[in-house]
């Protein structure tokens, strides 16, 4: 075996091993192993939260009791329970190291770890280095602020602690459950392309200006309904290029028409090409301009002609 190759097999050992006794210091619990004299870091205590890393910053800051805001936009409440319900598990975590020449190893040193500081009004309450997630380990390693020891706590997935300011912000564009929906209006420059979808004596009758064109198919609007359970977008606009958007004169837009005791709201999409992968889409009623995936927009504003079951 050549050299090198022994090289690679004495570091796969070397690696089982760790992993190893960290499964057995992790597992053996203890207060000895756990993180000691930390100030309360709940959300009813904390008042602002800042995430640093690559150059990246993120400032959560708590509005009234239970909501958070990142920047002006609302954070995503799914996101800031699994951010607390980690933080949580921080006066837990269990001892993984003690020593400096560990830190760059796990991630924590300053130069590649995230930053991560909890403010109860301008004081700092806890502060901390979160390090590298790794999918072999499923760990988030964390270093108390001027401290050496590293503590490991449970994590199922990356970027938990995220210093990208869009990752906290809601990324579901539309969310309009199937039995909401009464009808839809498909919306195009071209008035005369423009078309209406409604169901009526169990079929989905298609109607435009031109009077009654067909029946849909059934199977394509069961895909419209699924596809607009949750519409997701794959990321944000900022307000510079927003601003340059003419949402007045879109390229295409469905309104999703609602029966009037449903709980979802009557809710036009409104869409401009933004390059081959994706559109600009926006809802009126909001302020944010979200990307699409392109597959989705398009099918989103399909032609009468790809709906109407053939004669």
């Amino acid at each position: 075996m050549k050299s090198r190759q022994v090289g690679f097999v004495l570091m796969a050992l070397i690696a089982i091993g760790v992993a190893g006794i960290l499964y057995r210091v992790i597992s053996s619990g203890g207060s000895d192993f756990t993180m000691q004299g930390l100030m309360p870091i709940t959300p009813d205590v904390i008042d602002r939260i800042e995430i640093s890393a690559s150059g990246q910053h993120t400032e959560l800051v708590r509005v009234g009791d239970e909501n958070w805001r990142v920047g002006k936009n609302p954070a995503f409440i799914p996101r800031m329970s699994d951010f607390w319900m980690h933080v949580n598990d921080i006066p837990e975590a269990q001892l993984v190291a003690r020593k400096p020449k560990h830190h760059a190893a796990l991630g924590v040193d300053l130069d590649s770890g995230t930053e991560l500081t909890f403010y109860l009004g301008q004081a700092v309450q806890e502060e901390f280095v979160v390090g590298q997630w790794s999918p072999d380990v499923k760990l988030c390693y964390v270093r108390k602020g001027g401290k050496d020891e590293v503590y490991g706590i449970p994590c199922s997935r990356n970027n938990v602690f995220s210093s990208d300011p869009d990752s906290w912000r809601n990324p579901i564009v539309a969310s309009i459950p199937p039995a909401d929906v009464e009808s839809f209006d498909f919306i195009y420059p071209d008035s005369s392309l423009g078309f209406s979808v409604t169901k009526i004596d169990g079929d989905w009758q298609v109607s435009s200006q031109f009077g009654i064109d067909g029946i849909a198919d059934e199977r394509i609007i069961d895909m419209i309904l699924q596809a607009l359970t949750v519409v997701p977008a794959v990321g944000f606009v900022g307000d510079t290029e927003k601003d340059s958007l003419d949402f007045a004169a879109p390229d295409g837009a469905i309104r999703i028409n609602t029966f009037e005791d449903s709980t979802s709201p009557t809710t036009r999409l409104k869409f401009i090409r933004n390059d081959d992968l994706t559109y600009y889409v926006k809802v009126p009623s909001q302020s944010t301009v979200f990307l699409v995936d392109a597959n989705l927009s398009e099918f989103l504003l399909m032609k009468k002609e790809d709906l109407i079951l053939p004669q």
